[in-house]
C-alpha cells in the first residue's frame, strides 16, 4: 500500500513546487508593479511630467496651478475622493471625468493593495527559506523585464492604439475618452504627458526589475 502511493506523492511535489515558485514570481512582479506605480505618482515626478508636456499652457493657467490641480486630483486617486478640484469658481472637471478618474482611482489602488500584498508573500518567503526568496525575485524580474521592454516598444510604435488598449482592458467603452479641445482632463493631462509618462514608467520598471535581477543572480 505505501509502495502503491509513492508514486503519486512524487508527482505532487514538483507540481507543488511549480505553484510556490509561480505564485512569488507574481508576487515579485506585483510589488514591482507596486512600486514603481507609487514612484511615479509622488509630487516631484508627477511635477516634472507635467512641466516636460507644457500642461499649463495647454490648461491656460500658471505652472503653480497646474501643479496644485493636479496634486488635488492625485490625492482624490489615492483617497477615493470627490475629484471637485474648483478652477475659478466653477468645477475642474465634468462629470464624465470625474467618473473616469473614479474608475482609475480604483484601479490604482488596487494595482498599490497588490503591491504591498506581494511585499507581504515575499517577506514570508524570507522568513521561511531565503533561496525561494531569491528565485522569486529572479523569476518575476524575468517577467516584467520582458513584458515592461514589450510594452515600451508599442508605446513607441504606435502610442494611440496602445493607449487605447490598456485603457479598453480595465474601463469600459465610452468612459475614457475625451476633446482636447473642450475637457480640462486632457488639457492638464496632454497626450504629450502621456507619451513620456509612459516611456519613463516602462523604463524604470525594466530598469528597476533587472537591476534586481543581476543582484539575486549574483547572490549565493
Amino acid at each position: 500500500m505505501v509502495g502503491a502511493g509513492a508514486g503519486p506523492r512524487r508527482r505532487v511535489k514538483p507540481l507543488r513546487r511549480l505553484l510556490r515558485r509561480a505564485l512569488l514570481a507574481l508576487a515579485a512582479a506585483a510589488l514591482a508593479i507596486g512600486a514603481t506605480t507609487a514612484i511615479f505618482l509622488t509630487p516631484p515626478v508627477i511635477h516634472l511630467l507635467l512641466s516636460v508636456s507644457d500642461a499649463h499652457t495647454v490648461l491656460g493657467v500658471e505652472p503653480r496651478v497646474a501643479e496644485a490641480l493636479s496634486d488635488a486630483l492625485v490625492g482624490d486617486l489615492l483617497t477615493g475622493g470627490a475629484f471637485d478640484a474648483p478652477l475659478g469658481d466653477k468645477p475642474l472637471l465634468s462629470a464624465g471625468e470625474r467618473s473616469h478618474l473614479a474608475d482609475v482611482g480604483a484601479l490604482l489602488r488596487t494595482v498599490l493593495v497588490a503591491g504591498l500584498g506581494g511585499l507581504l508573500v515575499l517577506t514570508a518567503a524570507r522568513l521561511r527559506r531565503r533561496a525561494w526568496l531569491r528565485v522569486a525575485i529572479r523569476d518575476g524580474a524575468a517577467l516584467i523585464v520582458g513584458g515592461a521592454l514589450l510594452a515600451a516598444a508599442a508605446f513607441t510604435l504606435a502610442f494611440d492604439a496602445t493607449f487605447a488598449f490598456f485603457h479598453g482592458l480595465f474601463f469600459a467603452a465610452g468612459t475614457w475618452t475625451f476633446n482636447p479641445a473642450t475637457d480640462r482632463l486632457v488639457q492638464l493631462y496632454p497626450q504629450d504627458f502621456w507619451v513620456l509618462a509612459a516611456m519613463l514608467f516602462c523604463l524604470v520598471l525594466a530598469l528597476g526589475s533587472f537591476v534586481s535581477y543581476r543582484m539575486t543572480a549574483r547572490s549565493r
